[in-house]
This record gives C-alpha cells, sequence and structure tokens, in this order.
C-alpha cells in the first residue's frame, strides 16, 4: 500500500539522512580498518536489477509479451513465474540476502519491464501504473538507503507524458534514472516522435537504461529464443534506430546503458562498420563502432571471454557489473575477476565505480 504524501516525503527526507550518516560511518570504519597504503576492497554495485509490484503486475502482465504467448499456448518454453522469483523481487529481507550471498554492496532497483510494460495502454492508465510503480521504487530505497539505489519508468509511448514522469521520478522523488525498453510499443527509439524525449533527458543528465520488453516474433517462441536471441536482437535494433536515425548526433551528452552487454552488435560491429566504409551508411558521422563507445553496458553475458570481446570494443570505464536479478548471473564479481584479458585495474573499476560515475552517485 502506497503511503500518504506527507509521510512519504517524511520516509525520502529520513532515507537521505540515513544516506547521508550511513556514509560518515563507512567512511570513518574503512579509514580505522585500513592503515596507510592498504588497499580497499571495492564497492560492489549491481546496476541491473528488477524490482516488481503487485498492482502494476496484475494490470500489465497478461498484456507482456511473455503473457501473451502463455495465454494463447504457443510459447511452449516459456514458463510461469517461479514464486522464489517474485518473493526476491517483492520481499526486501530475501533481496538483502541474495546481495550478501552474491557480493553485492548497492543494488541498482528497476521496474520489471519485461514482464509490466505499460506501453500498450491508454497513456492516462499507463501513467497512472508508471506512477505507482516508481513511487513503490522509492518507497523500497528509502527502507534501505545505503542498499539500495532506484532508476524509474515512463509511459514512452506519450512523450509528453514520460518527460513529465521523468521529471517527477527523478526530481521529487530523487530516482537516479530511467529504465525505458527497445522501442515505445510499435514505435523505434529514433522516431522523431520521441525526439523531445531524448533533448530533455539529456539537458537534465538523466541515466537512460535499455531493456528490452520483448520480441514478438513467432519464429522466437521455441526454445526460449525469446530470452537468448529476441532480447539482444531487440538491443541491436535499439542501438541502430539510435544512431542511424540521428539521436546520438543530435544528443552527443546522452547517458544511455544498454542490458544484456549490449545486445548483438558489439560482437558483430565489423559488418555494420564494412557498409559504412562503402557509403551505404553515409547519413551518420563515423563508423557505428565510433558510436558504440558512447554507450555504457553491463556485464550480463555470463561468459568471461565474452566480457573481452565487448571491452575490446568499447572503453572499459563504461562496463558496469550487472546481474538480471534475479533471473541471471548469480556470481558477477567472479565473472568480472575472470576477465583476465582486461587489466585488472579496469575490471576493479567495473565492480562498483563505474556504475556510481554514470548514476551520478557517490561512494
Amino acid at each position: 500500500m502506497l503511503v500518504g504524501s506527507h509521510a512519504f516525503r517524511q520516509m525520502l527526507q529520513f532515507a537521505a539522512t540515513a544516506r547521508s550518516a550511513t556514509k560518515d560511518s563507512l567512511s570513518m570504519s574503512e579509514a580505522e580498518a585500513n592503515p596507510r597504503g592498504s588497499r580497499r576492497r571495492p564497492v560492489v554495485i549491481d546496476f541491473h536489477a528488477h524490482a516488481a509490484n503487485n498492482e502494476v503486475n496484475a494490470a500489465t502482465y497478461d498484456l507482456s509479451v511473455l503473457g501473451r504467448l502463455r495465454a494463447s499456448g504457443e510459447g511452449s518454453a516459456i514458463h510461469a513465474m517461479p514464486e522464489a522469483h517474485w518473493k526476491r523481487m517483492t520481499d526486501l529481507p530475501t533481496r538483502l540476502a541474495d546481495m550478501d550471498t552474491m557480493g553485492v554492496d548497492i543494488q541498482v532497483i528497476s521496474p520489471n519491464i519485461l514482464h509490466n510494460c505499460t506501453y500498450s495502454l491508454p497513456v492516462d492508465e499507463a501513467l497512472r501504473l508508471e506512477q505507482i510503480g516508481n513511487d513503490h521504487i522509492a518507497e523500497t530505497v528509502a527502507k534501505k538507503p545505503d542498499r539500495l539505489v532506484g532508476i524509474a519508468s515512463v509511459p514512452l509511448q506519450s512523450t509528453e507524458l514520460a518527460i513529465k514522469e521523468m521529471e517527477r521520478a527523478t526530481g521529487e522523488l530523487g530516482l537516479k534514472g530511467l529504465v525505458i525498453a527497445s522501442r515505445a510499443h510499435e514505435t523505434d527509439l529514433g522516431d522523431a516522435s520521441l525526439r523531445p524525449f531524448w533533448r530533455r533527458a539529456e539537458a537534465l543528465g538523466v541515466p537512460i537504461f535499455i531493456h528490452p520488453a520483448g520480441n514478438p516474433d513467432p519464429r522466437l517462441r521455441k526454445h526460449s529464443m525469446l530470452i537468448s536471441l529476441g532480447q539482444p536482437l531487440e538491443e541491436a535494433y535499439a542501438q541502430c534506430s539510435l544512431i542511424y536515425d540521428g539521436v546520438m548526433d543530435e544528443c552527443p551528452d546522452l547517458k544511455i546503458a544498454f542490458a544484456h552487454g549490449g545486445g548483438f552488435i558489439p560482437y558483430y560491429s565489423g559488418r555494420f562498420d564494412w557498409l559504412y566504409s562503402r557509403g551505404t551508411t553515409k547519413q551518420i558521422k563515423g563508423d557505428i563502432s565510433s558510436y558504440l563507445r558512447a554507450f555504457h553496458y553491463e556485464s550480463v553475458v555470463f561468459d568471461p571471454a565474452v566480457l573481452e570481446r565487448l571491452a575490446d570494443k568499447v572503453s572499459t570505464s563504461h562496463i558496469m557489473l550487472g546481474t538480471d536479478y534475479p533471473f541471471g548471473e548469480w556470481k558477477p564479481v567472479e565473472l568480472i575477476r575472470n576477465a583476465r584479458r582486461i587489466l585488472e585495474a579496469a575490471r576493479e573499476d567495473m565492480l562498483g565505480a563505474n556504475a556510481a560515475k554514470f548514476l551520478g552517485i557517490a561512494l
């Protein structure tokens, strides 16, 4: 149940005070525990972790790609949400215990857009649900501000309402960014109708996390390919639209991060660069590889060699630890530490410092 507006403001004020006190306490304990010249353990930040709200889920799950496939019986490999996963997204003590098990100090929690995207709803209803979900994220963070950071979601099918909710969530609620899907229902992210949203996000310096809401292609309905093939394909579509349709050229200071190691393009960029070298995509200012270095990425690739390939293509300062909690990587620190072709100092920054810089939070 949502708290009243006055009580909610008091909760957020208390959380800010608690964050400050916790930071001071942590600084003193670290100074006492680490004599001069000793090496501190990096603060580990999980950039990609999901949270859920019962009311939002009840109104949106059946409309999601997963929900529609289950209802139609066509998604033979789409299983019902395990109760353990739902508990992890909704129960704070369970979340904190899992964080301790994984070696995560701070989680960046975001609405579960794959299951609970609002983009196909009427705009007023979508806004209502997004506000419920964002208030829930802020309330959850306020209960444990030393361990949690929150980002919001917006009704991206309405540019005007998306901007208003972005301003409310990052201003009044104090959330640190947004999560959006790889397209706004049927509209690509580079479409001219969304340009005011991108301009405002750039002006405000709001970090944007792009996480697909699913791909309905019938060929992906078997063998769980909606997850294995569809999600990184959606991320590739989003990157292409943002680059080829001019968003990255018009808004070069945008802060954009992609889920799942950035999808397919960072690992297959040569073909895109080849097209540019032939003059086929001459509307952009450089090859695709040069644009990839402007994006940020998280580490949910499940293979240290794949993470090393990503680091070959983009700045290591743009790669952040992620888990896709509760669905994905359960040994995130080990994954990064095992990518030994990446310099050790860069791997240490991937554990937390890069995410803190991207989100504008102090460690």
